[in-house]
């Protein structure tokens, strides 16, 4: 696939649920100007935890900063890390904003609308070590880890909360696009004019990206 914009999110590189094949055929396979990682690239702040794998993909996010500009919006996982992505060449932001022909995008984590995450840190947290402990025991495929994650964002309401102040913000900001990710779930869909995308991850079966043609034409691809 040939575009302009290429945005991924969540790799979580260093957890056991990385689709790190994924990654690589996705941006060795397709051609684009600019690649933007919407968060989380890396899923903690151990280096120890990183593959072989995982520093190919870093080996090659590397080579691609030679040719094209990659940005890494800042996310909730791993941002400690960080460091080693701006080392290799990666731009560093809390949010990016850009216009392709007539649509003005935004693109956010979206870890800033989730209310557990940024009033009940440590609750988030005892959920992240849950959820670690059920990778442990998850198997090869990891469905379960997946599943479990999923469903505990959808019962508290997460991807709703989110879709609602991540479309109030790109009102606000005069955005008609609006990219999130963190919630692990993919979805597009067009609200009071103004375009909602979550990306998905890179952890989940399938993975799924959002390419954007130089006139703004956007699409969200499962892989």
């Amino acid at each position: 696939m040939k575009c302009h914009t290429l945005v991924i999110s969540d790799l979580h590189l260093g957890s056991r649920v990385c689709r790190r094949d994924k990654v690589i055929e996705v941006l060795r396979r397709n051609q684009f100007h600019t690649l933007v990682i919407n968060g989380d690239l890396f899923d903690s702040n151990d280096t120890d935890k990183l593959t072989g794998k995982d520093f190919e993909i870093l080996h090659l996010l590397e080579k691609i900063t030679h040719r094209h500009r990659v940005l890494l919006v800042g996310g909730n996982h791993g941002r400690k890390l960080d460091i080693l992505a701006r080392d290799i060449g990666i731009e560093l932001l809390d949010e990016y904003a850009f216009t392709l022909g007539d649509n003005r995008f935004l693109c956010l984590h979206g870890d800033e609308f989730d209310m557990f995450v940024k009033y009940f840190p440590s609750t988030s947290d005892m959920f992240g070590r849950l959820y670690y402990l059920i990778q442990k025991i998850g198997g090869k495929k990891q469905k379960g880890p997946v599943v479990a994650k999923m469903i505990t964002k959808k019962v508290l309401g997460v991807p709703r909360r989110q879709e609602r102040l991540a479309l109030k913000r790109g009102a606000s900001d005069g955005a008609n696009v609006v990219i999130c990710s963190h919630t692990h779930i993919p979805h597009m869909e067009m609200k009071s004019g103004i375009l909602f995308i979550n990306t998905g991850s890179f952890c989940d079966h399938p993975s799924n990206f959002v390419a954007i043609s130089q006139t703004g034409e956007t699409e969200l691809v499962a892989v």
